[in-house]
């Protein structure tokens, strides 16, 4: 894993490398965003965070993995400057500047298109996933989400208009999320302040994707499975067809923590239970790889 420094507008912003051994030729980019409150760029050390599992993918996948570093909200956090126009407590940096400056040049440096590089994140990095797939979409061949709803307030212009631009998406949700509740409401609220914006609900997200994927008229395929059966329910994996593919792991009676079958997340008031019946990385792997050149 290498640390690397990228200026934008005369900040120094930081970015970790993990290139697997014997990669020779990189035929695909795959960016981490992690969320927000507090644990930073340390998702990345391996069985720490469900995303360090995506080193592991990267060992047998032979991709490259970039983790980038969010701006310092008001508490000192690392986060990200997403579309929500009322999260009054979170990071106010050049984040959306410095994401598109980074994938351009890692692009650029290793002679690839934009059809070799992929985007997901996770909570604020889920919501700042989605920001980038507002604006620029045409630079990603596919994304993928954690706990993540689109903001019930968002900024004006582009974060209100969004892209007709269809993008494949995967995205993951636990029902009793109590960061980023499924029903829509204030994000990670404990306090009762709401100073971290609302979002709309997980069902409204997915009929957004569902129309600009041209998918709405389009009935997924169902299946269920719950391997963990200590966890706190099965897991319902919904597949629309078509170009633009949407792939929608509904988590019953999971919180806000990022799905894995090997790195498990305590369970507390402000983040619910875990899944473990998938292993996030992997599932998304799996999704991004039928859209690599």
């Amino acid at each position: 894993m290498s640390t690397n420094y990228l200026a934008v507008n005369g900040i120094n912003r930081k970015y970790l490398v993990y290139r697997p051994a014997r990669l020779t030729q990189v035929r695909s980019v795959v960016t981490v965003l992690h969320g927000g409150g507090g644990a930073g760029l340390t998702v990345a050390d391996p069985g720490t965070h469900p995303l360090s599992v995506f080193r592991n993918v990267a060992d047998t996948a032979k991709f490259l993995l970039v983790y980038p570093e969010g701006s310092l909200d008001n508490q000192g956090n690392p986060g990200w400057n997403d579309c929500r126009r009322d999260d009054i407590a979170g990071s106010q940096g050049e984040d959306l500047p410095f994401l598109k400056l980074l994938m351009d040049s890692l692009r650029i440096k290793l002679q690839l298109t934009p059809s070799n590089m992929f985007l997901t994140g996770t909570s604020n990095g889920a919501l700042m996933t989605y920001t980038y797939a507002f604006w620029y979409p045409s630079t990603v061949r596919a994304i993928a989400v954690s706990s993540g709803n689109l903001p019930l307030n968002p900024e004006s212009g582009t974060c209100t208009s969004g892209s007709s631009v269809p993008l494949p998406i995967l995205i993951t949700h636990g029902t009793l999320d109590p960061a980023m509740p499924a029903a829509g409401g204030c994000v990670a609220n404990l306090g009762g302040a709401c100073n971290r914006g609302q979002v709309i609900s997980q069902s409204a997200t997915i009929q957004y994707w569902l129309q600009r994927n041209g998918l709405s008229n389009t009935t997924p395929t169902i299946s269920s499975f719950d391997f963990n059966l200590s966890d706190a329910g099965n897991v319902e994996k919904r597949i629309y067809s078509g170009p633009n593919q949407i792939v929608y792991y509904v988590l019953n009676g999971a919180g806000h923590a990022v799905p894995s079958r090997t790195v498990f997340s305590n369970t507390t008031p402000a983040s619910g239970a875990q899944n473990r019946d998938i292993e996030y990385a992997v599932e998304v792997w799996q999704f991004f790889r039928q859209y690599q050149p």
